[in-house]
């Protein structure tokens, strides 16, 4: 039976439906010319994304095991941490314009973007992700939701050292420097 106290649920169920909606459909219209496109790590590391929010978000699964008490005040800052790790993410996504691809790849004109929330991370789309992951992770609060998450940010954290090699190769001295002065994917800290 379906109460008030379920509405959190609801809620980050929804934010991330939404968010994979705008995703898919904004998706299409990156559409540069493509240089490069390699790394099957990387491809294997979208099904592991993919898979994990689905695991994450689907509830026919039974919730199992609960590793974090279903107190609202917690469950209603899970939806706040989701909402703002989301948020951040679709900036980052729109941000990066044409240059952005689900894949590993270099457009014909591909740019170092550094401005926005690329000033305060280098990989702000997994960091966004990730944030909202951990704030799920606060609402829901069983055990498929902290092994779904981990999948998650486990294929994240390869991802983003994947792109970082390629950024090295297509960019050199100019994506060094940048490491240097951003942090990969926690500001001020990693």
């Amino acid at each position: 039976m379906k109460t008030p106290l379920d509405m959190p649920d609801h809620i980050v169920r929804l934010m991330w439906m939404l968010i994979m909606t705008i995703w898919v459909a904004a998706a299409g219209e990156s559409g540069a010319p493509v240089q490069t496109k390699r790394d099957r790590g990387s491809d294997a590391a979208v099904a592991v994304v993919s898979i994990g929010w689905l695991v994450l978000l689907i509830q026919n699964f039974g919730d199992g095991p609960q590793l974090i008490p279903r107190i609202m005040v917690v469950r209603l800052a899970g939806v706040v941490i989701t909402f703002a790790g989301l948020a951040f993410a679709l900036w980052a996504r729109f941000y990066l314009g044409r240059n952005w691809s689900a894949y590993i790849s270099f457009t014909l004109d591909h740019k170092l973007i550094r401005t926005g929330p690329y000033s305060m991370v280098r990989h702000p789309i997994y960091s966004g992700f990730m944030l909202a992951l951990i704030g799920s992770v606060l609402n829901f609060g069983h055990l498929r939701s902290f092994i779904a998450a981990a999948l998650v940010i486990v294929a994240f954290t390869y991802k983003s050292g994947v792109e970082e090699t390629f950024m090295l190769e297509h960019f050199g001295a100019e994506y060094e420097r940048y490491q240097h002065e951003v942090k990969r994917l926690i500001p001020n800290l990693w």
